[in-house]
């Protein structure tokens, strides 16, 4: 077997390439106009994200992070609050509960799916938690159902983190709107991404979404009346520029990663001990920012496909409850032991490339040395 094509885990110049010439023009106006913070791009933005996701509010914030600590600040976490975690994201998901002043508490995942089960979470509730984080991973929601149930018996809020979910669905809807409040991140390797940093926090409740709003500029109500104390985390107009050239691109973007997937499943199909996601149960739409597998043969098979031309990536190498940046901090953040199918995930997945613009005859290659590493 030899693959000659280079196969690139991720080419954001062809997504640049796509919207050039229309964002040359947004950005020649707001240059002309010089309106580099919340003008009208990132009205623009807020307004057509919320008619995209079918919500109520959107507000746009500096980042990913940012939008899970305002959020967390908006719904009153304090000192001692804890907050329910999945031991397998990215760090922000338990860094932001920190900033808040909060305790996270992990609960293991499901293994097959990578997103957190609803009855570990439900075995890690005590008088202290005051709500759930779940996190839509990979771009597959999670079980929004199952959570929120878990939130009524408990007098929990949910906060959906879905910085790898534009465009997801749960239930037939859009996610984003299913909890109290939903965090976004806009960085660029996202299916909504922008050329920079970026984010933004959605809702049905207009008022939290608002208080977000105020959070995000100083806490003002008006120009230099401060009602509270708050962030300076505003979107700038350059990148919200990006996004709304990307925004009308992104269903049809999103359907091509579909498409992506289900050549890889196909392609990749008994191939060793590698175990691809499981489908979508009915009225759940994945929209696959990153195609995770799994094999116990991990990083010899990374190895392999580097050397066939084909990059990969790892998402993410630690559970969180074993980041050292955690260690020493309140007993709650590291309680439940090992949490298994966590620790099991971080030492077996591997993300394949997937990115709208990947052709089929690079999908080809891709399965093809994954074929060869286990024939």
């Amino acid at each position: 077997m030899t693959t000659t094509v280079q196969v690139p885990y991720l080419d954001l110049a062809r997504a640049r390439r796509r919207i050039a010439a229309p964002l040359e023009e947004r950005w020649r106006r707001i240059l002309d106009g010089s309106s580099f913070v919340l003008g009208p791009e990132v009205r623009e933005l807020e307004r057509g994200f919320a008619e995209f996701l079918g919500v109520a509010a959107c507000v746009g914030v500096a980042n990913g992070t940012d939008a899970l600590v305002l959020a967390l600040r908006a719904l009153g976490v304090g000192a001692g609050d804890e907050v329910i975690v999945p031991a397998f994201s990215f760090f922000a998901t338990v860094e932001a509960v920190l900033l808040a002043g909060g305790v996270p508490v992990f609960c293991d995942i499901d293994l097959a799916t990578f997103n957190l089960d609803p009855a570990d979470a439900a075995a890690r509730v005590t008088p202290r938690t005051r709500g759930i984080i779940g996190v839509h991973l990979y771009g597959r929601p999670f079980d929004v159902d199952a959570v929120l149930r878990l939130c009524e018996r408990h007098g929990l809020w949910l906060i959906e983190d879905a910085a790898q979910a534009h465009g997801a669905r749960w239930g037939g809807r859009r996610v984003g709107g299913c909890g109290r409040l939903a965090t976004w991140s806009f960085y660029p390797t996202k299916n909504l991404g922008c050329f920079g940093d970026g984010g933004a926090v959605t809702g049905n409740d207009r008022e939290l979404v608002e208080r977000v709003r105020r959070l995000a500029n100083h806490g003002q109500d008006g120009r230099y009346h401060h009602v509270e104390i708050g962030f300076n985390s505003r979107l700038d107009s350059l990148q919200a520029a990006v996004l709304n050239c990307r925004l009308p691109l992104l269903e049809a973007d999103n359907a091509r990663r579909r498409e992506l997937a289900c050549r890889y499943y196909g392609g990749l199909a008994g191939a060793g001990d590698l175990a691809l996601p499981p489908a979508d149960p009915p009225g759940s739409l994945s929209v696959y920012h990153q195609l995770a597998v799994r094999t116990a043969h991990r990083d010899a098979l990374m190895r392999h496909l580097a050397e066939h031309g084909v990059t990969t990536s790892i998402h993410y190498p630690s559970p969180l409850h074993r980041q050292p940046a955690l260690a020493g901090t309140l007993a709650a953040a590291v309680a439940g032991g090992d949490l298994p199918a966590a620790t099991a995930a971080a030492a077996q997945v591997l993300c394949l490339p997937m990115f709208p613009e990947l052709t089929d005859d690079e999908v080809a290659a891709v399965c093809e040395a994954v074929r060869g590493f286990f024939d």
